[in-house]
């Protein structure tokens, strides 16, 4: 049995999505809605990713002259899948999402794993990532960082681990310090400076879009300096690989986020994986 229709048998015999079109979210949706999305993935996946899925297990991303190097093949494919509008496939529409349902985007999104999981990995991250700020971000974070991680001009990531800490994120040691007397002021969300390493951050550095929006977990230190011990003393923040300003555009200046190198991995190989330093100049902002 091929891959849809094992999809097709999963979405309409045993779910019976179509029926979620008599919802008033999915009201715009029918049954055929949900077949031009499925055939546009299976399409593109079949021409764009598959026929480089051994290629980006045979040419690792490298670093020359202090940049990401990837092959054309990730940017043209990454790109061509921003084109469709699927990484908001199932956002409100007013956000220029489609209003599917989560379980056809899923079942779209299953042609991409399938052929390239490398290199979905950026858009999965991405997605991820918006999500996160739609439910959590300000309005004014939202309309920055998470629509233009919907639109595909920039990708996101996060940054959890760190080399001392690996999956035990209560040991981490990332710190953030108000930056400046006036810090909460900023109209993008009270403004820190972050110091510290990261490991094993996939999509953590790249050039496929012009910014990266890396979510990063810090610890604000108590008055004497102290970062809380635990769980519950961890802040989120955005820390853009490029400044901006407070509506988004590009400032030209690069934050203090520095690439210190790629790990090796033994799956998705196109990924890249990353240790970051933040603060070698002062801190980054975030």
């Amino acid at each position: 049995m091929s891959t849809r229709s094992t999809l097709d048998f999963l979405l309409y015999d045993w779910l019976k999505v179509d029926q979620l079109s008599e919802r008033e979210r999915f009201a715009e949706h029918s049954r055929a809605t949900f077949d031009a999305v499925l055939d546009t993935c299976e399409r593109l996946a079949r021409d764009k990713f598959a026929p480089f899925n051994r290629l980006l297990d045979t040419e690792e991303p490298r670093v020359e002259n202090g940049r990401v190097r990837l092959p054309q093949a990730t940017h043209d494919a990454l790109h061509a899948y921003a084109a469709t509008g699927m990484i908001a496939a199932s956002q409100d529409a007013d956000i220029g999402g489609m209003q599917l349902p989560c379980v056809v985007e899923k079942a779209a999104n299953a042609f991409f794993s399938q052929a390239c999981i490398a290199m979905g990995g950026y858009v999965m991250l991405t997605h991820g990532n918006a999500g996160l700020l739609m439910a959590h971000g300000t309005p004014k974070q939202q309309e920055v960082f998470a629509a233009r991680e919907f639109a595909g001009e920039w990708f996101g990531t996060m940054c959890l681990s760190e080399p001392q800490a690996g999956s035990s994120l209560s040991d981490i040691a990332t710190r953030a310090t108000p930056d400046g007397d006036a810090f909460e002021a900023d109209p993008l969300g009270p403004r820190y400076k972050l110091v510290g390493n990261k490991m094993w951050i996939s999509a953590g550095e790249h050039e496929i879009t012009p910014n990266i929006v890396p979510l990063v977990l810090a610890k604000i230190p108590d008055a004497d300096g102290k970062l809380p011990a635990g769980v519950k003393g961890i802040s989120l923040f955005i820390v853009p690989k490029h400044h901006v300003d407070a509506d988004g555009a590009l400032t030209g200046v690069r934050n203090d986020v520095s690439l210190a190198g790629l790990n090796h991995k033994l799956g998705y190989r196109g990924t890249t994986n990353t240790l970051l330093n933040s603060g070698e100049k002062g801190g980054a902002v975030g």
